[in-house]
């Protein structure tokens, strides 16, 4: 037993792993699935168990569906839900009925990975990944505790990410477009024959909507592994509004109407609870009533997707939009539901590209105040003016991200939405800040 270690060291240790959400390089082979398989191999197998497994891929909301599927089946039954990245601890990636993993119990976990590896790693002269170790102790936590069914996101891609060492039973493929393109390449075809790399023999892949060239690779990739390929199909029987920082709506598929209420603002989203409802219709064992989705959806909670906060006579509307398809849907979500009076708080991760958001906010000729997280992957504000400046984008420079707020809090008026966007971990931060002082 490994009680001596704490939790503060077990994350010492491994940050000390080569983690690509810190520091991409091009000299630590991050996509290499044969690595994955040995360090299983080495763990005694944790990814093959009696669970059935839900494996989602793609590019935007993969994390809201999985976070939305694990809230239903909770209701019923013991799931295990593993999703990328976190926003203030590391805990609350690994999740069992929706409690993150206890710091005692990832520390022992960690620690055990480590006493296993070691030999391993001195002889061959090599060092397995942060997110490898971070995957193998969700498959240990998960398979310890009997999990009956495991929900595993992708971290990036599919083919060559360390999930899918997985033979999962159904996967789940959200919207794909253009994100780390340096990593999964410059067209949608090649990034959607990465993402479509989890498709498995003889299973069932549900689709969200996709553009023809992406749904095409699926297809392809479905007819040749003989899986049941489903696509998404679902009306919007009443228009959505917002009632109580929650929208509301009703959608129909498969012979129902569900009545939807969701902590996460934007039509959009909609696409998110229907995916996530066509995959609950076809789990077969584990089949879930009406109402049962309805009250897993309207208990479900995703953070700084889409969320809708008052703060000082403010509305706060935090979101992650960072890519291209993010800001058209976030300029969809202020078109429908607020107007546009609004100020926008931004920053950007380095391995973003800034132009969809110099798009967005020179369409919109919104207020800016411009911040980095303390993210280590958080771009330079100094990069962010130098961008602007050249697109004639006025701003305001912040300190940090509490400078950020109180500027927006000066700056605004009554009637104008506050917005955290452009990176997840610019509004993570501005999400805690306004959670630490409803506190006080």
């Amino acid at each position: 037993m490994i009680m001596d270690f704490d939790y503060s060291k077990a994350i010492e240790n491994l940050e000390k792993r080569f983690n690509f959400e810190k520091k991409e390089s091009k000299d630590f082979s991050f996509f290499k699935l044969d690595r994955s398989f040995q360090l299983m191999k080495l763990l005694d197998n944790p990814h093959k168990s009696n669970a059935l497994t839900i494996h989602v891929a793609g590019t935007n909301g993969k994390g809201s569906v999985s976070s939305l599927l694990s809230s239903v089946l909770s209701l019923k039954h013991k799931v295990g839900l593993y999703t990328s990245p976190h926003l203030n601890d590391y805990t609350e990636r690994i999740k069992i009925n929706k409690k993150d993993i206890p710091m005692k119990e990832f520390a022992n976990i960690y620690f055990q990975i480590e006493k296993q590896i070691s030999v391993y790693e001195k002889n061959f002269n090599t060092q397995f990944s942060f997110f490898e170790i971070l995957t193998a102790i969700s498959f240990i936590y998960f398979k310890k505790n009997s999990a009956d069914i495991n929900i595993i996101e992708t971290g990036i891609g599919g083919t060559f990410d360390t999930t899918n060492v997985l033979n999962s039973d159904i996967q789940v493929i959200t919207p794909i477009s253009y994100d780390h393109q340096n990593v999964l390449g410059n067209t949608i075809k090649l990034i959607a024959e990465n993402k479509a790399g989890i498709i498995k023999k003889n299973s069932v892949v549900i689709t969200a909507n996709q553009i023809s060239e992406a749904l095409e690779i699926i297809k392809e990739k479905s007819k040749k592994e003989n899986s049941k390929l489903i696509p998404l199909n679902y009306s919007i029987n009443v228009k959505p509004f917002l009632k109580n920082n929650k929208m509301n709506s009703v959608i129909y598929l498969n012979d129902e109407e569900y009545e939807i209420s969701t902590y996460s603002i934007g039509e959009y989203y909609l696409d998110n609870i229907a995916l996530s409802i066509q995959t609950l219709h076809h789990l077969n064992k584990f089949k879930v009533d009406k109402i049962d989705v309805e009250n897993g959806i309207k208990e479900n909670f995703w953070p700084c997707r889409g969320n809708l906060k008052k703060f000082k006579d403010r509305n706060f509307f935090i979101d992650g939009a960072h890519n291209e398809d993010g800001f058209k849907k976030l300029e969809t979500t202020i078109n429908e539901f607020f107007g546009k009076k609004f100020i926008l708080i931004f920053g950007l991760n380095k391995n973003h590209d800034i132009n969809s958001s110099i798009k967005f906010i020179k369409k919109f000729k919104c207020k800016t105040i411009i911040s980095e997280s303390g993210h280590p992957k958080s771009e330079k504000v100094t990069y962010i003016e130098k961008k602007f400046k050249y697109n004639n984008i006025n701003y305001i420079k912040s300190n940090d991200m509490e400078d950020a707020l109180n500027i927006s809090l000066k700056e605004s008026k009554e009637d104008e939405t506050i917005i955290s966007a452009g990176s997840l971990f610019i509004s993570a931060e501005i999400n805690k800040i306004i959670e630490n002082e409803q506190r006080k």
